[in-house]
């Protein structure tokens, strides 16, 4: 399968994933509940496999490795020239991708989290904390 193909049906798997997430009722919101899907779904997003990795800076790290091996079978010293790369902006390639992770998962489950919210997620767990308390308020409102 071609390069684009791949991303695209990972994104769609994980989409599934999330989907199901939306669709769980308000009782069954949970960040313990929410950790293992948002575990798969962020895995499938990266293209990195099933993990027990929680961190997601080490995920998105492992993904850029995956992605450039796949698209060339670069060395791992040129892997990590890129990665540790800075843009114009001083913003490294692990970064980039991490933000436009959290920017997937907030358009998929239908909520926004602010720059500080954000910038203070480095786990799954926090992440999956962060998204029960906004999807749990969410649905709150939507029963009133």
């Amino acid at each position: 399968m071609h390069m684009v193909g791949e991303i695209a049906e990972a994104s769609r798997k994980a989409g599934e994933i999330l989907k199901g997430i939306r669709e769980l009722s308000g009782e069954r919101v949970s960040a313990a509940v929410l950790l293992p899907l948002l575990q798969k779904a962020v895995c499938c997003k990266l293209m990195v496999g099933e993990q027990q990795e929680g961190n997601i800076r080490n995920l998105v790290i492992l993904s850029i490795k995956l992605q450039d091996q796949r698209a060339g079978n670069l060395s791992d010293e040129t892997i990590g020239r890129q990665i540790k790369k800075y843009d114009c902006h001083q913003t490294s390639l692990a970064a980039q991708k991490k933000v436009l992770l959290l920017m997937y998962l907030e358009r998929e489950l239908g909520f926004h989290m602010s720059d500080d919210e954000a910038s203070s997620i480095e786990t799954l767990e926090d992440l999956s904390n962060l998204a029960a308390a906004y999807l749990a308020k969410e649905r709150c409102f939507q029963s009133s």
